[in-house]
């Protein structure tokens, strides 16, 4: 990587960051009693103003929202990995694959219950030009061998066929899924390897293992809380990959709550960040974490890898957030109650 590249995404992604959210515009959020009154918020105080442009606020809902929102993450990847850089590039296919994956589960969660022209609604269709996955091709499949024409020759096809359903058996879409996030994770991995800078190769390691760890216990967690898994079921939704021994993985998987499984995850390296977090359900655990590593290195790394992808986590926190923020609007709960939802 040229010096002048990596001064540039560096530099790029730290001016980025200083134009997200603060704590003043959640507070505002959260104040905001209706979605076209925080839709008017984030068009005419925040960020989000070039991408809100043209939107008229008492017409736009929550289902056109959202895509319009999550559309800022993936368009701050493209202006960020623009400086032609082989790692600036193999993160933004990371992160451009886990976007194809997302909606490829979305069709896939609609075609189970017979809703499958709605996708259409939720779905950032100008995005087709940047990605492997035509989600125009998606938004017109109303059956799984329509779905597999549509991803034919894309790398998720093999994974696709293999989980095709028989006769009207429901898709199992949690091990589907499972398998998909494997091929993005293990080519994320493929790529650290080959790098020729070792000591880039070390940190950008280590995030993805770490990252790889967060998104593991947050699944242990949700699947103790809420299937009553088992050891072995456990272990089938995880992700190969990350710091934590094998051995610890097997005693998290056969913890008997989660409470049991808190207390284990204190005695590993996760165990100093748990207790500074602020999140309100163990569905945001890995958000949390991801959240103050990714701060930390933001401000610090001179990696300009690390500084890029940190960035685009971070952003796609506040996304997350913005979208509990808007969640809790339509149900009517109080600014307090609110503000206690994102995770920041």
């Amino acid at each position: 990587m040229s010096s002048k590249s990596s001064n540039a995404i560096l530099a790029k992604a730290r001016a980025m960051y200083g134009k997200c959210l603060k704590e003043e515009d959640y507070r505002q959020l959260a104040e905001c009693k209706s979605v076209p009154e925080v839709s008017s918020y984030l068009k005419t105080r925040t960020s989000y103003a070039k991408t809100l442009r043209g939107m008229v606020e008492n017409e736009i809902h929550r289902g056109q929202l959202e895509p319009l929102l999550r559309q800022e993450v993936y368009l701050d990847v493209f202006a960020l990995s623009r400086y032609s850089t082989d790692n600036a590039i193999a993160v933004a296919d990371f992160v451009l694959s886990r976007l194809e994956i997302n909606q490829i589960v979305r069709c896939l969660m609609l075609l189970n219950i017979h809703r499958s022209e709605d996708f259409a609604y939720s779905v950032p269709l100008s995005l087709d030009q940047f990605t492997a996955v035509s989600f125009k091709k998606l938004a017109a499949v109303r059956s799984y061998d329509e779905l597999m024409d549509a991803l034919r020759h894309t790398k998720y096809y093999p994974v696709i066929r293999k989980f095709q359903p028989a006769d009207d058996t429901p898709v199992d879409i949690p091990h589907l899924e499972v398998a998909l996030d494997n091929i993005n994770f293990g080519s994320a991995m493929d790529a650290v390897d080959q790098m020729k800078d070792k000591s880039e190769q070390k940190e950008l390691r280590n995030l993805f293992c770490s990252m790889f760890d967060f998104m593991n216990l947050e699944r242990i967690l949700r699947l103790k809380k809420y299937h009553n898994a088992d050891a072995e079921t456990v272990r089938s939704m995880l992700i190969p990959y990350g710091k934590l021994r094998s051995a610890v993985i097997d005693e998290l998987c056969a913890a008997d709550n989660i409470k049991d499984v808190y207390e284990l995850a204190r005695s590993t390296y996760l165990g100093k960040n748990l207790s500074k977090l602020q999140y309100s359900d163990e569905s945001q655990i890995s958000d949390a974490l991801l959240n103050n590593y990714c701060k930390h290195h933001l401000r610090l790394s001179p990696n300009p890898t690390i500084v890029m992808i940190s960035y685009i986590y971070l952003k796609q926190i506040e996304i997350h957030n913005i979208v509990n923020l808007i969640e809790a609007t339509r149900y009517g709960l109080s600014a307090d109650e609110k503000l206690k939802l994102p995770v920041r």
